[in-house]
């Protein structure tokens, strides 16, 4: 019965003592849906989305602020996700022309280089000349069709 009663004020202290979680912050982003249609490109291993901060789509390196989860190639559909500072910026689909894991994985290497490995995809040039403005703790969608 002691051992209880030292149990039960132990667990009392405890809950009083900790704070209580208040949740994950709201973010802000872009978000949609990417379709595929006709055959993919034997070259493209994987397909992303890239948000520049301005359009230079000779040299995408310089101005990549950040890029989506990378959807694997052959698929029709797939969702995408970026988490972005409210701000303006242009996306573009592109297609990764090396092996996906090692893109990610050397991502800063070729940043540095001013060079990625990739190729625009996006037939639309509205799609790439259009400007996308996030807001703060909203989530913009944007989706997108890719004819190969």
């Amino acid at each position: 019965m002691r051992y209880i009663s030292i149990l039960v004020i132990s667990c009392s202290i405890l809950f009083v003592t900790c704070d209580m979680p208040v949740g994950l912050e709201p973010v802000s982003g872009v978000e949609g849906k990417i379709t595929f249609i006709g055959d993919w490109q034997e070259d493209i291993q994987a397909v992303t989305i890239i948000a520049l901060d301005k359009l230079d789509l000779e040299n995408p390196a310089a101005n990549l602020v950040t890029y989506s989860n990378l959807i694997d190639s052959g698929i029709s559909e797939a969702e995408y996700f970026i988490q972005l500072l409210p701000e303006q910026y242009f996306l573009a689909a592109v297609g990764i022309t090396v092996d996906p894991g090692l893109f990610a994985v050397k991502i800063d290497s070729f940043l540095s280089l001013e060079t990625i490995p990739i190729v625009i995809i996006d037939n639309d040039i509205r799609n790439l000349t259009t400007s996308i403005r996030v807001n703060s703790q909203e989530i913009t969608v944007v989706d997108r069709e890719i004819n190969f």
